[in-house]
């Protein structure tokens, strides 16, 4: 009896030691996610000028680090060859890709149907929601759309090369990001698909923007770098720090034409925030901050989604001048929103819309 209760403490010592790590990793990224969400957000509703917007958004980098902490946890899958988890990940992204636009489409159209106004002062054409489901982005609905549109290629890319060139599809994939590099600072890639009219032909330049942070990301994930750093933890820390603020402070990168994910700034920046956040130490806050931090972290899809929608007509009749309590404002709407409805569809698979 002595002997099993002490194989018993041991097993449970090793399972807590477990958990306390996958808590560390998750919690640090999940807060990580809640900060970027928030920048969104903020970016998107904040309409008055002033030093710190401007410099905000001259580091626009929050989508590009979402796309590095995706591909970073999508290694293990593709690497797997997980059909389960491959599946539940396109589930997970097609959902709001394709429901959102067609609720922002039947909306608008009743509202100026039934009241004569909607956001667009007109009913939406047949035409356009095609569109926006294609490419994730078009003249109305939801912009932030073509994050996902960029994650579902990218993500079938790399799972079906893989699958087909699993010896070699690392490597090339790599020279294909040095080459993408090539032509973003030869100017190629935006002055290429920026004098195409059809919105398509840009959605594919944004494309060849996003996939050198994909790689890099899911490269980084077949190494033991972050197993490496964590040895070290403070000086790593108070490192990525410093490097952050050289970046975000002086502009030691020269200004790049191209869309949102455009130059070799938004991976320095991606990588030094994903690897500074999975090895901060915040299994050691407070349990009740933890969960805290679990429980608004879990509908960044919705609160991503969502605020797009809502904030026009918040700004309408709340807060013409998009203040920051304003912002505020929209994001707990949008939190509130997101978990209604996961609570209202958590049987169903449309949860996904909003987690």
């Amino acid at each position: 009896m002595r002997k099993y209760t002490k194989k018993m403490k041991i097993m449970s010592k090793k399972k807590n030691t477990n958990n306390n790590r996958i808590t560390q990793r998750i919690i640090g990224i999940e807060i990580l996610r809640m900060f970027l969400c928030f920048r969104i957000v903020l970016l998107h509703y904040y309409s008055l000028n002033n030093k710190y917007i401007l410099k905000l958004k001259n580091n626009s980098y929050q989508v590009p680090c979402f796309f590095f902490i995706s591909f970073y946890f999508l290694y293990s899958t593709i690497s797997n060859i997980n059909i389960d988890k491959m599946k539940l990940r396109l589930e997970r992204l097609l959902i709001p890709y394709i429901i959102y636009p067609i609720i922002v489409w039947i909306v608008n159209n009743l509202m100026f149907k039934i009241i004569k106004f909607n956001r667009f002062n007109r009913l939406l054409s047949i035409k356009e929601l095609i569109i926006h489901l294609i490419i994730g982005k078009g003249i109305f609905g939801i912009g932030v759309l073509w994050f996902h549109f960029n994650l579902l290629i990218l993500t079938l890319l790399f799972f079906i090369s893989s699958y087909f060139i699993k010896n070699y599809f690392l490597f090339i994939f790599q020279i294909l990001a040095l080459f993408s590099y090539i032509m973003q600072y030869s100017n190629t890639n935006f002055n290429f698909f920026n004098n195409y009219t059809l919105i398509i032909w840009m959605s594919v330049g944004n494309l060849i923007e996003t996939f050198p942070i994909a790689i890099t990301s899911f490269s980084l994930a077949s190494t033991n770098f972050l197993q490496w750093i964590s040895a070290n933890k403070i000086k790593y820390i108070f490192l990525s720090s410093f490097f952050l603020y050289l970046i975000f402070e002086y502009n030691i990168f020269s200004p790049l034409k191209g869309y949102s994910s455009r130059g070799i700034k938004q991976i320095i920046i991606s990588f030094f925030l994903f690897t500074m956040f999975s090895i901060s130490p915040f299994e050691k806050l407070n349990s009740k901050i933890l969960v805290a931090f679990s429980i608004i972290t879990k509908f960044t899809q919705g609160i991503y989604c969502l605020h797009f929608l809502i904030q026009y007509y918040i700004k309408l009749k709340f807060d013409e001048k998009g203040t920051f309590l304003g912002c505020i404002f929209l994001y707990i709407i949008s939190y509130t929103l997101s978990f209604l409805g996961y609570k209202i569809f958590a049987k169903t698979k449309l949860k996904y819309l909003f987690n």
